[in-house]
């Protein structure tokens, strides 16, 4: 990640022109500086998200494993028993 840097000079420059005393302007840009560089680890990279996109790209890949498995089962178990069924019908129609 890039360290970007937080302008407290400015901010507090900023704070002054908006009539905000110098002390009071220096104070808040500092505490805003303090929250922006703590908070700065919870923030996502590009890196970050390569990384899930690749785990999403392979949980996709398997869940798509994962059906084409069960569809093939299942179209397996529906033949099974259609040739069941058609068996007893044939056994049935002998009787008659």
């Amino acid at each position: 990640m890039n360290a970007t840097t937080f302008d407290t000079l400015t901010v507090a420059r900023g704070f002054k022109a908006a009539g905000v005393e110098e002390k009071q302007a220096e104070v808040i840009a500092e505490v805003m500086r303090e929250v922006s560089v703590a908070n700065r680890g919870d923030l996502a990279t590009k890196a970050d998200f390569v990384a899930l996109e690749a785990q999403i790209s392979v949980a996709g890949e398997r869940l798509k494993a994962e059906f084409k498995a069960e569809m093939a089962s299942a179209v397996n178990r529906m033949t099974f028993t259609m040739l069941a069924a058609m068996g007893v019908l044939f056994a049935a129609l002998k009787l008659f």
